[in-house]
């Protein structure tokens, strides 16, 4: 694949991969990529539902290497430095896909409150919690629930 392998370049031009996702749009290329997520042990290194552990989380906006599509693709694709391997080899495209779908979906926050633990005075903001029996589903921000004043997590 003649793309970059990071989004860093001199000059600071954009070298944007001009890759697009052929399962965008497809309702059951979620539910296939969460699957594929479970089963090559992706969540060994990023955790259930992509929370982080060995690897970075993958259930917030911010990503190493881009959080488009196309880069999420790519790091799957060629693999990163310091632990990512290349799965471009073993995986077919249409997989690597619905997982790029999956991860797209988790890193979806459903607000800017969204996983943010501060103080506030008197009371802390309301925050949203995704209920346990909707956190190994394929969109766990479509169960969140906010808490009431002075409710605990």
């Amino acid at each position: 694949m003649q793309v970059p392998v990071s989004v860093l370049s001199p000059g600071a031009v954009s070298s944007r991969p001009t890759i697009k996702n052929p399962v965008q749009g497809d309702p059951q290329a979620t539910d296939r990529g969460m699957k594929y997520f479970i089963n090559f042990n992706c969540i060994g290194c990023h955790a259930d539902n992509g929370g982080g552990g060995m690897g970075p989380a993958l259930s917030n906006t911010t990503f190493i290497y881009g959080g488009q599509p196309e880069n999420i693709y790519l790091s799957i694709f060629q693999g990163r430095p310091n632990g990512m391997p290349a799965w471009g080899a073993l995986l077919p495209d249409p997989v690597i896909w619905d997982l790029v779908t999956y991860i797209g979906k988790l890193s979806n926050e459903p607000n800017p409150e969204w996983g943010r633990t501060f103080s506030k005075s008197p009371l802390s903001p309301n925050v949203e919690q995704v209920p346990a029996e909707q956190v190994t589903t394929s969109d766990p921000w479509s169960s969140t629930k906010s808490f009431s004043s002075g409710q605990k997590p």
